[in-house]
């Protein structure tokens, strides 16, 4: 019997569909004044347990 694959995170990171998301998501943090930004990376560590991803950390 074979078991299903479950892709990995950075797998999943790759896929076309969720580069175009990161993407939007990075634009409209570009577009947010630096109180902004700190309440949207505080809401995530909150949320999801960590903050800004490494390669997002000069984003601010």
């Amino acid at each position: 019997m074979n078991e299903a694959h479950n892709p990995t995170e950075a797998e999943t990171a790759a896929t076309a569909d969720a580069m175009a998301g990161r993407a939007l998501v990075e634009a409209r943090i570009a577009l947010c004044t630096p109180e902004e930004q700190a309440a949207f990376w505080e809401a995530v560590g909150r949320c999801f347990g960590g903050g800004k991803p490494p390669d997002m950390q000069t984003v601010d």
